[in-house]
């Protein structure tokens, strides 16, 4: 059977599947890390006797792989509990990273590039609410002791994720975050255009003399403003 995939993705099938139950439609994206190298991951996860998969694996370089249809029930997430929700590999699409899962090992810009445009694209084609990007440490790590992706900028991606999709869906995405809407993730934008490089932070709310401001770190520096003037992004070192 072809597999039913992300376009750019490079087959390397995995027997270790089996069918979701009822109807279910995938809902949810969860994140993972290998621990080691793609080469023995890939194997290792097209094993049949590890009884474990994931639908897409991407490799430091950016390169994506898909082992299971995204119809089917990959087995990457294992007991789970989260947000209510129980038995995640019934309804969620399993990404695994390459990463040491150290907390030390960074991720790739290719690889997060890789994975943003992957998380964009099933979050079009299924209708996925970005905050439903998790990691398995989310899901499992009361359970099990999970503690991957450790280290990955979640938030910051959930926020660029968000700014590739239409507006009535990136506003529920920011507003299940907690935070008010910023249009088009203009924080990020005004960096990109000051060029200060890649983030350090997420976005902060910070309260200074009675007002509220929205701050975020970059490499060359923070950008800031008041909660709700995105017009007026500056540079602030000064924070």
């Amino acid at each position: 059977m072809a597999l039913s995939q992300f376009p750019l993705a490079r087959a390397f099938p995995s027997p270790n599947f089996d069918d979701r139950p009822g109807d279910f439609v995938p809902d949810a994206i969860v994140l993972h890390a290998t621990t080691g190298p793609a080469s023995p991951s890939l194997n290792w996860l097209a094993n049949p006797s590890s009884y474990v998969s994931i639908h897409y694996l991407i490799d430091r370089d950016g390169t994506i792989y898909q082992m299971v249809d995204e119809f089917q029930r990959a087995w990457h997430a294992g007991p789970s509990n989260f947000r209510g929700r129980t038995s995640w590999n019934d309804f969620s699409i399993g990404i695994e990273l390459v990463n040491l899962n150290n907390g030390l090992d960074p991720y790739d810009a290719p690889l997060l590039e890789a994975c943003r445009q992957l998380c964009v694209y099933l979050v079009f084609k299924y209708r996925i609410q970005p905050n439903m990007i998790v990691t398995h440490a989310q899901i499992s790590g009361a359970i099990t002791g999970k503690t991957d992706p450790r280290g990955f900028p979640l938030e910051a991606f959930i926020m660029s994720v968000a700014s590739q999709i239409p507006d009535e869906v990136r506003t529920a995405a920011w507003q299940a975050l907690g935070v008010s809407y910023n249009p088009n993730a203009a924080l990020q934008i005004k960096a990109k255009e000051l060029g200060l490089g890649h983030p350090v932070t997420s976005e902060l709310r910070v309260d200074v003399k009675g007002v509220r401001w929205v701050v975020q770190g970059y490499a060359g520096g923070i950008v800031a403003t008041e909660e709700g003037n995105w017009g007026n992004i500056r540079k602030a070192d000064w924070l």
